[in-house]
């Protein structure tokens, strides 16, 4: 059954948080969590005093087509030819192909009812379908009568811990809970048998993976192991930039020593 939360505040953020229809936190994670063909979105924790909001998901069309997913605010994938227009503050628009907006995000300096400081809020305008079409989020940019009326899944409030789960199951909230650890930057699940292919582990989640004679590559090492039935045989793997430096400073402390 769908539920409604309005005008609550969980666990408020010193310096950011998220104003997710009329709902005061510091973070949030909804849908199906690194799905690359259903709906998920995320808000993360800036670090520090940042201003800049993080959010990364796969947004879908009214049709249930995928238009575009958004990691730590930047379009990675695009089938949906979708143009990204930075605003004269903190915050953009994403328009469709024809020109039509589709997502809005906007960040002020203001206080927040019943709150001594002032703080960085951010605010999300959007409608949010499934793969099946099906609206199952709406957020109107903080509007006083906005509601989540919600049947997807959702976690409000993280700080190590969650503040309010609904429908998100143990594993779920470990898959959360590194997303949200990561700024974002963990957007994917890699999960299940796997045997044969090239993959990437930048910016996954593996969790429960079997992966045999697979070609694995490692760019920035952006990845977390999750689970307890994750296996690596007879594969490759392939170290680039980032994770190449990182290989090579282990090889030479763990090399004979003189």
């Amino acid at each position: 059954m769908p539920s409604t939360l309005v005008r609550n505040v969980m666990m408020q953020g010193r310096y950011n948080n998220y104003l997710v229809s009329g709902n005061v936190c510091n973070a949030f994670a909804l849908g199906e969590l690194g799905s690359t063909e259903d709906f998920f979105l995320i808000g993360a924790e800036p670090a520090g005093e940042s201003n800049y909001p993080l959010l990364t998901g796969n947004i879908l069309d009214s049709e249930g087509n995928v238009l575009f997913r958004l990691v730590r605010n930047m379009l990675v994938i695009n089938p949906g030819n979708c143009s990204k227009i930075l605003s004269d503050h903190v915050g953009y628009e994403i328009h469709d192909r024809n020109g039509q907006l589709i997502f809005k995000v906007a960040t002020q300096y203001e206080k927040l009812p019943d709150a001594t400081e002032e703080c960085f809020v951010t605010t999300i305008s959007a409608n949010f379908y499934d793969k099946n079409g099906t609206l199952v989020f709406m957020a109107h940019s903080g509007d006083e009568n906005e509601r989540i009326e919600s049947s997807v899944k959702s976690v409000f409030g993280f700080s190590g811990g969650f503040g309010l789960v609904q429908a998100f199951n143990e594993n779920e909230l470990k898959i959360a809970g590194a997303m949200l650890a990561t700024g974002g930057a963990i957007h994917r699940v890699l999960s299940g048998p796997i045997t044969g292919q090239e993959i990437s582990l930048d910016g996954v989640a593996v969790f429960n993976a079997q992966v045999d004679n697979c070609k694995v590559n490692v760019s920035t090492g952006d990845f977390v192991i999750l689970g307890t039935d994750n296996h690596f045989n007879n594969s490759q793997f392939i170290f680039s930039d980032a994770a190449e430096n990182i290989r090579q400073l282990v090889l030479k402390l763990s090399g004979p020593k003189p």
